[in-house]
């Protein structure tokens, strides 16, 4: 039946989808034809991307119904689209692919991303927009320059960032917006190299390094909480716009932060991210798809600075702390005050342990302590079942809370004890006060993935 109506459809589909491109919307012929073969293309479209590369009657349908379903989603949306949209040649085909050629819900997101490019003046954002000199020195995002194909490199030094510095310094509003305004700027690099180099360039290469990352930041609720937003975003308003991800210098406290974000990735983005630890050839990975001549020598390539300095600071200027001149308001430790806090004593060379019990996986265990003085160590354990072994997840961190609070979560895939422990065994000399509030959200009522 496929091989028939393939060849019956052929030469009719063709037609029909250029008319219908022409202007002729109410076209009937294209419409009944549309709704015959939808079944038919979304079916084969799906077994060629399950991996049948070689079927011809696959590739050939999926070929015949690129034009087909994206000339539907134009003739559905042309009344929404503005000029900017109208303009990107690609727009139709990404969000008709993001959504497994399936019309009706292509349409219902590219709707939502129209919402939300006015809600957001992202067609302004470029030239309206003036972010703040802290988002400009102190957020790690970096343009390094063109792979060998000329899609944009964008480095993010995100283990080495002043994570807290930031977010005390700016809202959550004001950092999302710089974000789309740093991905809007690699939209207007792809244009500009798709003239110049007289080939679509669509896609970017992000590079994430992960060295310097600290137990405090990888736990960090805000950071994994934008961490969530930032990712829902760009999958919903930037569909096909990944060329790949590398993640380098990747460690334990990585795979904490990672287990958060990777639930809420789509299958197409986490295929496009590699993951290099400190003793993996990932600076060889690099050179693969990036001229050495362009990447900066301490990443693998050859580049330095007009003085020779292979950190090529004028490309790529190191982290640095936001001053606290910068911070919206003097941090200021609340919790000792708050009714719902747990208090105790710790007293030096011992330990204090608070326990929760899990029994959905997929829920999170949060946190968020301080101490009047001093610092203490914090480790989560985890038990699986009363008559079993106690495991350490989270090593023993020594936290000082002398400007604010520590909040930080952690997502619990199995069921069973996790344990929080206070630790002041290493203090000889000074008990610790501690006020705390530790939780667990099962998943349906949690909002850390809808933040």
């Amino acid at each position: 039946m496929s091989l028939e109506l393939f060849i019956l459809a052929t030469p009719l589909m063709t037609t029909e989808v250029k008319k219908c491109d022409e202007g002729r919307k109410s076209n009937t012929r294209f419409l009944a034809l549309f709704t015959l073969a939808t079944p038919l293309m979304t079916n084969e479209v799906k077994k060629c991307d399950q991996g049948r590369k070689n079927n011809t009657i696959s590739l050939a349908l999926f070929t015949l119904a690129t034009p087909l379903m994206t000339t539907e989603l134009k003739r559905r949306t042309l009344n929404d689209l503005t000029p900017a949209l109208l303009e990107d040649e690609t727009l139709l085909y990404r969000f008709s692919k993001a959504r497994d050629f399936h019309v009706d819900a292509a349409e219902a997101m590219l709707k939502k991303h129209i919402i939300w490019r006015e809600q957001y003046k992202v067609d302004r954002i470029l030239t309206d927009l003036n972010p703040s000199e802290v988002m400009l020195k102190y957020v790690p995002f970096y343009f390094v320059g063109y792979d060998k194909e000329g899609n944009p490199v964008l480095y993010v030094d995100f283990g080495s960032a002043d994570i807290k510095g930031i977010f005390n310094s700016e809202n959550k509003v004001e950092i999302s917006n710089y974000c789309i305004y740093t991905l809007q700027g690699l939209m207007e690099r792809c244009r500009s190299q798709t003239q110049k180099l007289g080939k679509p360039v669509t896609t970017t290469c992000f590079m994430f390094n992960f060295e310097n990352l600290t137990f405090a930041n990888a736990t960090n609720k805000k950071m994994l909480e934008l961490a969530l937003y930032i990712a829902h975003m760009f999958q919903d308003n930037y569909p096909e716009r990944i060329k790949s991800i590398y993640f380098i210098n990747t460690s334990f406290y990585f795979t904490l932060a990672f287990n958060v974000v990777k639930h809420v990735l789509a299958r197409v983005v986490m295929s496009k991210i590699q993951c290099y630890s400190p003793d993996d050839d990932w600076r060889g990975a690099l050179l693969e798809k990036i001229d050495a001549a362009v990447l900066p020598a301490f990443l693998g390539g050859n580049r330095t600075d007009p003085d020779g300095n292979p950190r090529c600071t004028s490309v790529i200027p190191p982290c640095r702390k936001v001053p606290e001149s910068y911070y919206l308001t003097n941090s200021e430790k609340k919790l000792s005050r708050s009714k719902d806090a747990k208090k105790v004593t710790v007293t030096r060379l011992s330990k204090e342990t608070w326990s929760c019990e899990v029994t959905e996986p997929g829920s999170y265990l949060e946190w968020e302590f301080e101490t009047k003085s001093k610092d203490i160590g914090f480790a989560v354990q985890y038990r699986p079942s009363r008559d079993s072994k106690t495991s350490e997840l989270l090593p023993k961190q020594r936290i000082d809370t002398c400007y604010e609070p520590e909040k930080g979560f952690l997502r619990c895939d199995n069921p069973g004890t996790y344990i929080c422990v206070f630790d002041n065994s290493y203090s000889w000399i000074y008990s610790k006060e501690l006020y705390f509030r530790i939780q667990v959200t099962p998943p349906k009522e949690s909002d850390i993935c809808t933040s």
